[in-house]
């Protein structure tokens, strides 16, 4: 139980990611389709989203990582920034009786969240997997990021069909299994 609890953080942040985005696809296809009805699971996908993105930042983890404070901060602000448009949205659907979900003011600024919400997971997925920062002009799993991670310079095996920088474009016919002559 304990381990559920203290990584509660990485099993709720799914729930905003998924449902924020969610909600603007679906008002985004109904405003498009002409779906008055899609616009009920906006609504929906709206609700819990936010009530997802109170729980991340709550149960966010105390991480030493350098990305904390940027990622903590984005967070804190697409929540803020979602917990006012689900309180505009809900005002004007049950008090004014008007659905807001197809104007192009709301999606535009349900599109400025969704923004919101994947730069703060661009931030979070930094964090969490550090080795998959890209390098200019190198692949994730190429020889030269095996090189630089392992500080060898010895020519590590590419995968099938993959050039190295070494090959200058010629692919050598026998790592590909085939005997070329």
């Amino acid at each position: 139980m304990g381990y559920i609890i203290k990584n509660l953080h990485f099993l709720v942040i799914h729930v905003p990611i998924a449902m924020l985005l969610f909600s603007f696809v679906f008002d985004g296809l109904a405003f498009v389709l002409k779906k008055k009805e899609w616009h009920i699971a906006g609504v929906l996908c709206l609700i819990v989203g936010t009530l997802g993105a109170v729980a991340a930042v709550i149960t966010g983890p105390e991480d030493r990582n350098p990305l904390k404070p940027a990622h903590e901060l984005y967070g804190e602000i697409a929540m803020v920034f979602f917990i006012l448009l689900t309180s505009i949205r809900s005002f004007f659907l049950w008090i004014k009786k008007r659905e807001i979900g197809g104007k192009l003011f709301y999606l535009a600024a349900a599109f400025i969240g969704v923004l919101l919400v994947s730069y703060t997971g661009h931030l979070g997925g930094e964090m969490v997997h550090p080795d998959r920062q890209h390098f200019q002009g190198e692949q994730r799993n190429g020889s030269n990021f095996q090189q630089r991670q392992s500080g060898t310079n010895e020519q590590l095996p590419n995968r099938q069909g993959e050039r190295s920088p070494s090959d200058n474009g010629q692919q050598n016919p026998e790592e590909n299994g085939r005997n070329v002559q």
